[in-house]
Order: C-alpha cells, then sequence, then structure tokens
C-alpha cells in the first residue's frame, strides 16, 4: 500500500500534468471549431474535419495505451504528450483544415469541446491512479481531484482565447505540453519497468462487461457528439455568442464539472458507481433537451453549470468503474477499447452536428439529450458492481 506521502506525490505529478495539458486543450477546444469553419467555409465542412480527426484518434488512443500497460503507464502518457505537442506545431504551421485535422487525430485529440479537458476520462490516468488506490471509493475520491486540477488547466486555456491568437498561443503551448511530459515521466515514470504482458488477452477476462459498458458507452457517444464536438459553433450560430463569451461559459462548465467531481466519491459510496453513472446520464440529459429554450447568457450559463455538474460526478463514476473492472495487464487498455464504442459514435456525430447546425439548430441539444438518457438506462440494466 502507498503511504499517504506518496499518495500527495502521485496526485501531484498527474494534477499538475493535466493542468498543464489542457491549457492548450482547453484554448483549442473554443478555437479549433471555429477555425475549421473559417478554413472551410461551413459547419458541416468543419465537423467532417473533426470527424476524421476523431478516426484517427480512435487508433492512437489505443495505441498509446497498450503501450503504458507493457512499458509503464507514466511513460505512456509521457509519449502521448510528445505526441500532442507535436501536433501544435503543426497546427501552428499549417493552414490546411484537413492537416488540422491530421494533427489533432495524431495528438489525440478526438473530440473538441469541454469534456475533452477531463482528466479522468484518459485511460492512462485511471490506469495510474487504479495503482495508486485500494478500492472503488478511494478510486473515485483521487479521479475527483485529479478531475480538479486537470479541469482548472482548461478554464485557463479557455479563458486565454479573449487574449492571444492561435498561432501566437502555439509556442506557449507546445512548451507547456513538454513541460508536461517531462513532468510525469520524472516523477513517476522512472520506477516503471517494462512488463511481458498482453493488453488485449488481459481484457477478453472481462469481455461480458466490457461489452455491456460499451453499448451504454455508443449510446451515449452520439449524444454527446452531437453536443460537445462543435458546441461553440452552435452557441455561436444559434444563440449569438461571441467567442469571449462562449469561453466565459465553458469555464463556468468547466468549474461546475470538476468542483462536483470531488463529491462523486460520496455518490459512489452511498448509491454505488453502476445507479451514480445512470442516475448522472438520465439527469444530464433532460438539462440538455432545455438548452435551447434559454437564450439568456447568465441563464444559459447556469443550465449549462447544472448539466456540467452531473456530467463530472457521472463521469467520474463511470470511470472508477471500468478502471476497477479491468485485469492485470489491461489497465489502460480495458478504458481505452470499453470506451472506443461512444468515440466511433461521437465521431461521426461531429459531421451530424455540423449538418443539424445549418439545417435546424433548436433540434441539436434535445435530440443529443435523448441519446445520453438512454445510455443511463443501459448502464443500469446491463452492468453491475465490481469492487
Amino acid at each position: 500500500m502507498p503511504t499517504y506521502r506518496d499518495v500527495k506525490r502521485y496526485l501531484l505529478a498527474i494534477g499538475l500534468e493535466r493542468f498543464l495539458r489542457n491549457l492548450a486543450t482547453g484554448y483549442l477546444a473554443v478555437v479549433v471549431p471555429l477555425y475549421l469553419s473559417e478554413l472551410t467555409g461551413s459547419a458541416l465542412a468543419a465537423g467532417l474535419v473533426v470527424t476524421a480527426a476523431g478516426l484517427i484518434s480512435l487508433g492512437t488512443s489505443i495505441l498509446y495505451a497498450a503501450l503504458g500497460d507493457v512499458i509503464g503507464h507514466a511513460r505512456g502518457l509521457a509519449v502521448s504528450e510528445v505526441a500532442f505537442a507535436s501536433a501544435l506545431v503543426a497546427i501552428a504551421a499549417y493552414r490546411n483544415p484537413w492537416a488540422v485535422g491530421i494533427a489533432l487525430g495524431i495528438g489525440g485529440v478526438g473530440m473538441l469541446g469541454p469534456g475533452s479537458t477531463r482528466g479522468s476520462f484518459i485511460p492512462l490516468i485511471m490506469a495510474l491512479v487504479r495503482r495508486h488506490t485500494s478500492n472503488a471509493v478511494e478510486r473515485t475520491r483521487d479521479l475527483g481531484i485529479v478531475n480538479l486540477l486537470s479541469t482548472a488547466g482548461g478554464i485557463a486555456g479557455s479563458l486565454l482565447v479573449a487574449f492571444t491568437a492561435l498561432r501566437e498561443a502555439s509556442l506557449f503551448f507546445v512548451l507547456s505540453v513538454s513541460t508536461a511530459a517531462a513532468l510525469v515521466l520524472l516523477s513517476l515514470g522512472r520506477g516503471e519497468t517494462v512488463r511481458r504482458a498482453n493488453p488485449f488477452r488481459a481484457v477478453k477476462k472481462r469481455g461480458a462487461t466490457v461489452l455491456a459498458y460499451s453499448l451504454s458507452q455508443l449510446v451515449a457517444g452520439v449524444g454527446i457528439g452531437l453536443s460537445n464536438s462543435l458546441l461553440s459553433l452552435w452557441m455561436n450560430t444559434y444563440l449569438g455568442m461571441g467567442p469571449a463569451l462562449i469561453a466565459v461559459i465553458y469555464a463556468i462548465g468547466n468549474a461546475a464539472f470538476s468542483l462536483s467531481a470531488l463529491f462523486a466519491h460520496v455518490f459512489a459510496r452511498l448509491l454505488g458507481l453502476v445507479k451514480a453513472s445512470a442516475a448522472s446520464r438520465f439527469a444530464s440529459g433532460a438539462l440538455l433537451a432545455v438548452l435551447p429554450l434559454i437564450p439568456h447568457p447568465a441563464a444559459f450559463a447556469a443550465i449549462y453549470a447544472l448539466y456540467n455538474a452531473m456530467v463530472g460526478i457521472g463521469g467520474t463514476a463511470r470511470s472508477s468503474y471500468i478502471s476497477g473492472a479491468a485485469a492485470e495487464g489491461g489497465e489502460a487498455t480495458t478504458p481505452a477499447l470499453a470506451s472506443i464504442s461512444m468515440r466511433m459514435a461521437a465521431t461521426p456525430s461531429a459531421a451530424a452536428a455540423g449538418y443539424l447546425i445549418e439545417a435546424g439548430p433548436a433540434l441539436l441539444m434535445p435530440i443529443a439529450g435523448a441519446f445520453v438518457a438512454a445510455a443511463g438506462y443501459i448502464f443500469l440494466r446491463y452492468l453491475r458492481e465490481v469492487d
């Protein structure tokens, strides 16, 4: 068992790594959809580019997770950060939208929007947290702390939109992400060893759980892809909000997410991870559905914050659930593969979101909310507590 001092040290290392990484991600989540729309001339084309990025990132995210299960999770995380830093260089260097999409995919960024800055959803992060905890409540608690520090970086990054343009910000972000890679490698990676493990064989040991979890994530992915991938573009086109206002609302939502994630372990203790996860899906789906009815910025921000609070509780609980379900040798690959269905559904949904933004923007969020609520039912119906 790790000592209390070890726990504090590992959380500080992961939290700082996520903060530095998400300075860039939080910025990109606001700017890139608008940037792609400018480069391509339409919301639909911007959605297609994000779709391409998502398809590429499906492979890279599994690659980094499986690599981490073999060479060490901190080392695998450092490799993924170097790839992301390289992607930032490419985004700054090229104005071709497809080059931007390919760079995002190689960097492991398959979705844009506020959810992209949330640390507990990263398989290698889940594996590192699992290594330092002994039960579901502890794991959920620590994932909530990681989310707080991770999302703080996303908030800071989104607020930078008001002060600097993409090309000028890129050099700073390359430095912050490179620092994140060095931090995690030096603080947590030095004691890791290469394991003779087959991550994919370890996933097969939990086949039934992975299948049911994947089904729920598949349905949720449609709703999340519709609602999150081009959210800043929808807010700009349908509600008339500018980039600076969008950035502030993103920051409010991220703050609500991170603060609520701190209390996810309380719900895990009272309800269990399965019921806590399902309840959050029901609530967040309903809140998504009413967003088009609230054009006033302050009221919109309040409902959006409540939506993110539900996502914070449920998302942290679900991450803890699938992390705890993984067999030894597949601690990162199991969450990566179990969530690939969400990415597969969310990726083409970005293109569908672009179409709806142009053809029927008022329908976008209610449709997304229905899929999210349905995912909650599947989770409750087919999954059982694992620890």
